[in-house]
């Protein structure tokens, strides 16, 4: 079952997850769409993940590294209160509308 889904809209692409987290295996699918077609912003939409776990965390801070040295921008999309001190070092939106002035 595909845990994700991805939208091209105004030269940023979206990347919706969903359900539990249990691997990495989106990221490198979501990066086969990036290298293929070049683009430069991504928004990771977090909102409907269940649950987290140190790996998934640790997954999207390294693969977050892995695009700024690429100098490519990446925001998260994430509506809980509870887990916007999650990814301090990724900025931080509250819907993907937000995304598109920052681009």
């Amino acid at each position: 079952m595909k845990c994700f889904d991805v939208e091209f809209r105004k030269g940023i692409l979206f990347v919706r997850l969903e359900g539990n987290i249990d691997n990495n295996n989106y990221l490198k699918e979501v990066n086969s769409i990036i290298e293929n077609i070049g683009i430069k912003y991504i928004v990771l939409n977090i909102d409907k993940i269940k649950n987290f776990n140190v790996n998934d965390i640790n997954n999207i801070v390294n693969y977050n590294n892995k695009i700024l040295k690429e100098k490519k921008k990446m925001l998260i999309c994430d509506n809980h209160k509870n887990r916007n001190n999650v990814f301090n070092s990724i900025p931080n939106i509250k819907s993907e509308i937000e995304a598109f002035p920052l681009v």
